[in-house]
């Protein structure tokens, strides 16, 4: 049987990861707010408290993207905290093993230095402190259960700029299908900062806060 992986934000990242999972072990189910006539997907506008029907009540991971609705600080608030508040009350529907959500450097605020500390906190900004809020709601609900993936900047083939701290948009895909592969047994939830070396474009890109990951390393 396969383990079944619902993805809630199912967007470019999503679709890099289902092409990467070995479709004769995972199957994919995504939830988007567009819509979508593809089967195991269907359009559910997070924002909304009124909950999906999923026919699937178990799942081997969840994977939430959360994006903001608009770039204001109203738009981050219901990207990040009202709509994982909905998010949770459908989780509490199904079963799961593990919650891959993903967060942001970016609530390391701007160094005038490149040296960062992995606790010191100081975002400057709304955008900063709205998703460290957010991730400090997730511990609090999901517990050993949550995997929370910091992504520094993200960019593709087509970008004419890279962010300082920068991740490829399918290393990102990567990390996350590491996640979901490799089974740790956490008894706490688990933060992860995830970016690139500036000396090559594939890249071990993950920085371990917590723990020491299994021999397998992500490339």
């Amino acid at each position: 049987m396969k383990n079944k992986i619902l993805v809630i934000g199912y967007g470019d990242i999503a679709k890099r990861l289902n092409y990467q999972l070995d479709d004769s072990t995972y199957e994919i189910y995504g939830i988007s707010r567009q819509e979508n006539s593809t089967n195991n997907f269907i359009s559910w506008d997070w924002l909304s408290s009124d909950l999906p029907r999923l026919e699937n009540k178990e799942y081997h991971s969840i994977v939430f993207i959360p994006k903001p609705s608009a770039t204001d600080q109203a738009g981050y608030n219901d990207g990040f905290i009202n709509s994982s508040t909905n998010v949770f009350n459908l989780c509490k529907t199904i079963s799961f093993k593990k919650f891959i959500t993903i967060s942001s450097t970016r609530i390391y605020g701007e160094k005038e230095t490149k040296l960062v500390y992995e606790k010191d906190f100081n975002p400057n900004e709304f955008r900063g402190r709205t998703i460290l809020k957010y991730e400090e709601s997730q511990i609090k609900r999901y517990a050993e259960k949550l995997i929370i993936l910091r992504l520094s900047g993200l960019y593709d083939s087509e970008s004419v700029i890279k962010p300082k701290n920068h991740l490829h948009r399918d290393n990102a895909a990567k990390i996350i299908k590491f996640f979901i592969e490799n089974d740790a047994n956490y008894t706490s939830h688990q933060i992860f900062n995830c970016c690139e070396d500036d000396s090559i474009n594939i890249s071990n890109a993950v920085s371990y806060t917590h723990l020491t990951l299994p021999t397998k390393r992500i490339v």
